[in-house]
């Protein structure tokens, strides 16, 4: 249940982030720069980071535990 709540807390922070600067978002996270994609950014919330569309409104499209393989499971 611990895991589920930091989780949800960690998508809030970034709608936060998101809704007061959606252009302050990375092209991708800082370890895989490869997962950079046009129309997408990243940033980090909690221990998650967190991938969003740039359209408007913009919109949650991912989110990995900062340990996640994450080229891995793509």
């Amino acid at each position: 249940m611990e895991a589920i709540r930091a989780f949800r807390a960690a998508l809030d922070q970034a709608e936060r982030k998101i809704e007061s600067n959606p252009a302050a978002g990375l092209a991708a996270p800082r370890p895989y720069p490869r997962l950079a994609r046009p129309g997408r950014a990243w940033m980090k919330a909690g221990r998650y980071s967190v991938a969003y569309s740039t359209t408007q409104p913009p919109v949650i499209v991912a989110a990995f535990y900062e340990t996640a393989n994450i080229p891995g499971r793509l």
